[in-house]
C-alpha cells in the first residue's frame, strides 16, 4: 500500500473515531485542532528544543476533555478499542515533558472533571474531581470553615489529580501535616482498557494507592480522590530571616523543621538570587528562610517567638513585614517569574536528605561557579527530605551556554544519585536517569504495566523505558562541557 492510501486510511480512521466518541462527549470537548493541540501538548519546563510536542511524528491527533468519571471510562475504553495512544495531564504545571504526548493519539485533558461531591465535615473528608484545581477546592472548603492538609505550591492553577500523580511530597502543609500518602484515603481509578475500580487504603487488588501516588499516571487515569481535610486555622503568620552564610542559614531552617512544639505550614530556604530574580524588589544578605505558621493564635504567637529567638543566635537579620506580605502573596508565582529574566529557562529538582544539604550546595557552587546566572531554591518535604530547584538563566545567544548548563545539572544528578538521593520530578525527560540507579524499581513497574496496559497506550516513556540513551546523553553532556569551558 502506498503512502498516500496509508494517509487516507488512517484519516477514514480518525473520522470515525471522532464520531464515535462524539456520541458521548459533546462536540466542543473534541477537538482536532492542531492549535489546541499544541497548547496542551507541554509543560512548565520551558524546554522548547527537547520537547515532544515539537516533533510530528509524536504530535497527538485529538485533544479531548470528558466531564465525568462515566466520559472517561467510556472514551479510554474507545482509545483501547482503536489501539491508540493516550496521554493523560490536567493543568501542567508539571515538569520534564510529564504530560507530553510520546506516541501520537489522544491528549486526554481531564479539567472538565473539577467537581466537589462530598463535604463531609464530621469526619473532616473530601471528595472530588481529580481535575479540580486547588485553588477552587480551597474556595469550597473555606465555606465549610476546612482546608486541604497539604498542597502544591502552584495552587491556583495545578490540578488535585496531578499532585498525586507526580508525588504530592513536597508543598504547603506536608511538614505539619503529612504528604499525600498520608491525606489521600480513597481514589476512583481508571484504568487503561476503560474499566473503573475504586482503589482504598484497604484494597487488595493489583493496585494499591502506593503504587498510583507518584506514578505519572502510567497505569490509568485518576478520576475522583477521596482526601482528608483540617480545619482552617483561626491565625496566620509569615517570618523570615536573612543570613549572610548558607551554614548559619541551613541550621536555622532544620531547627524549625525538627520543632515538634511549633510546625511551619511552608518552610523555605533561597539564596540572593533567587530572591533577586523571583521578586522585583528583595533583601541584602546572602540566604533567607521563610516559614509560614497556621494554627489557633497562641500556638502561632509562640511559634513566631521561637523562630525569633532561634534566628537571634546565628545572628539572623529580620525581613520587613511588608517583603512578608509580597512573598506569601506571590507564593504560587515566585517559581515562574524567574522566566522573565531569560529566553530559556533551565532548572532541575531534586530530593536531597536534611543531612545532605550542605553537602548538595557546596558540590552545586563547584560545578557551577560563575559561568552563568543561576539561583538556588527549596522547599522543606516532611522530616528527611527536601524539594531542591536549582535555576539556569540562559539567553541562548550561544546555544554552547544552553548545554553548558544541562551537563552541569547532569553532573550535580549523577552525584545526588551516588549519594543515596534522586531527582524529585521525572517524567519523560529524567525518566533515563531511573532507569540507570534505580533499575529494580523500574522492573517492578513494567512488570505492573505490562499486566495493566499490554498495548503500552497510557502515558508511555514514563518510569519504565526511555526514549534517549543514558550513553548518547552522556556524550552530548561531554562534549558540551568542553565547548562550554572553550566559550
Amino acid at each position: 500500500m502506498n503512502e498516500s492510501k496509508i494517509e487516507e486510511k488512517e484519516e477514514i480512521g480518525k473520522t470515525k473515531f471522532t464520531k464515535e466518541v462524539e456520541e458521548f462527549i459533546p462536540s466542543p470537548h473534541v477537538s482536532t485542532d492542531i492549535y489546541e493541540i499544541e497548547a496542551t501538548s507541554g509543560d512548565l519546563s520551558l524546554l522548547s528544543k527537547y520537547h515532544y510536542k515539537f516533533k510530528e511524528e509524536y504530535r497527538a491527533t485529538h485533544v479531548i476533555r470528558p466531564g465525568n468519571t462515566e466520559e472517561l471510562s467510556k472514551l479510554m475504553q474507545k482509545c483501547d478499542e482503536y489501539s491508540l495512544p493516550m496521554t493523560l495531564r490536567a493543568a501542567g504545571t508539571s515538569c520534564y515533558s510529564a504530560s507530553t504526548p510520546t506516541n501520537g493519539g489522544v491528549i486526554i485533558d481531564l479539567r472538565r472533571m473539577n467537581k466537589v461531591h462530598n463535604i463531609d465535615k464530621a469526619n473532616m473528608i473530601v471528595k472530588c474531581d481529580a481535575g479540580i484545581s486547588w485553588q477552587k477546592l480551597m474556595e469550597e472548603l473555606l465555606e465549610y470553615g476546612l482546608a486541604p492538609k497539604c498542597y502544591p505550591t502552584s495552587y491556583r492553577a495545578s490540578c488535585v489529580g496531578g499532585f498525586v500523580a507526580t508525588s504530592g511530597k513536597v508543598g504547603v502543609g506536608v511538614l505539619k501535616n503529612g504528604i499525600m500518602t498520608d491525606v489521600l484515603r480513597s481514589v476512583v481509578f481508571v484504568k487503561p482498557d476503560g474499566s473503573t475500580e475504586t482503589i482504598t487504603r484497604e484494597s487488595q487488588g493489583d493496585l494499591s494507592l502506593d503504587n498510583i501516588i507518584g506514578s505519572f499516571g502510567i497505569f490509568g487515569a485518576v478520576a475522583e480522590v477521596e482526601l482528608e481535610v483540617t480545619t482552617l486555622k483561626t491565625s496566620l503568620e509569615m517570618v523570615g530571616y536573612s543570613f549572610h552564610t548558607f551554614k548559619m542559614a541551613t541550621e536555622f531552617f532544620r531547627t524549625l523543621k525538627n520543632s515538634d512544639a511549633s510546625k511551619p505550614l511552608f518552610l523555605s530556604l533561597s539564596d540572593k538570587e533567587f530572591e533577586k530574580y523571583a521578586h522585583w524588589t528583595y533583601p541584602s544578605r546572602g540566604f533567607f528562610v521563610y516559614a509560614v505558621y497556621s494554627d489557633d493564635p497562641s500556638v502561632t504567637s509562640q511559634s513566631v517567638l521561637f523562630a525569633k529567638e532561634t534566628a537571634s543566635k546565628l545572628d539572623g537579620l529580620s525581613v520587613e513585614e511588608w517583603y512578608l506580605k509580597e512573598k506569601w502573596r506571590d507564593m504560587a508565582d515566585t517559581e515562574l517569574n524567574l522566566g522573565r529574566w531569560c529566553q530559556n529557562l533551565i532548572f532541575q529538582e531534586y530530593y536531597v536528605s536534611d543531612n545532605r544539604v550542605e553537602d548538595f550546595y557546596n558540590f552545586y557552587i563547584e560545578k557551577a561557579g560563575t559561568k552563568y546566572r543561576k539561583a538556588f531554591y527549596m522547599m522543606s518535604g516532611p522530616i528527611g527530605g527536601n524539594r531542591v530547584k536549582l535555576f539556569g538563566l540562559s539567553d541562548i545567544k550561544d546555544s554552547r551556554e544552553f548545554f553548558g548548563i544541562k551537563a552541569v545539572f547532569n553532573d550535580i544528578t549523577i552525584n545526588n544519585y551516588e549519594n543515596g538521593d534522586s531527582l524529585y520530578t521525572l517524567g519523560v525527560v529524567n525518566t533515563f536517569y531511573f532507569l540507570k540507579f534505580h533499575p529494580e524499581k523500574a522492573a517492578a513497574l513494567l512488570t505492573m504495566k505490562n499486566k495493566l496496559d499490554p498495548k503500552d497506550l497510557v502515558n508511555s516513556y514514563r518510569l519504565v523505558k526511555a526514549k534517549m540513551r543514558t550513553w548518547r546523553v552522556g556524550l552530548l553532556f561531554w562534549i558540551a562541557k568542553r565547548l562550554y569551558k572553550a566559550a
